[in-house]
């Protein structure tokens, strides 16, 4: 009786995931969230991986990539963009600098933005 149940619960998952109205409406309420904790997950560890990076250049008395993308693309060991597919963004200022992420709302600026925040090393 169980394995008929979970074989009818697949059944209709498939079916469900076939017709496109269903399958936003599966996607919004089931999937989305999880795929939201994920990259609260993992995001972080990126950024200060990036942080790392970017402190090496700062160490080597190389100045922060004015193209931050295309340091991204080409220097970068990860994807340029985050989970939810916006790309990370840098922000300098004179004692620091912010390596981030949108967040699931994809605007910057919000409660949701994933940070890291990394003193100029040296005090540059």
């Amino acid at each position: 009786m169980k394995a008929k149940l979970i074989m009818m619960a697949f059944v209709l998952l498939a079916v469900g995931m076939a017709v496109p109205s269903t399958r936003a409406e599966i996607e919004a309420r089931a999937i989305q969230p999880v795929k939201d904790r994920i990259g609260e997950r993992i995001v972080p560890g990126r950024l200060e991986a990036m942080a790392s990076q970017l402190n090496v250049r700062l160490d080597r008395a190389e100045p922060l990539p004015t193209n931050f993308v295309g340091w991204l693309r080409r220097d970068f060991s990860s994807s340029e963009q985050d989970p939810w597919g916006n790309i990370y963004f840098l922000e300098t200022g004179r004692r620091d600098y912010t390596v981030g992420s949108m967040g699931p709302d994809g605007i910057q600026g919000t409660e949701d933005d994933i940070t890291v925040v990394t003193p100029m090393p040296g005090g540059r």
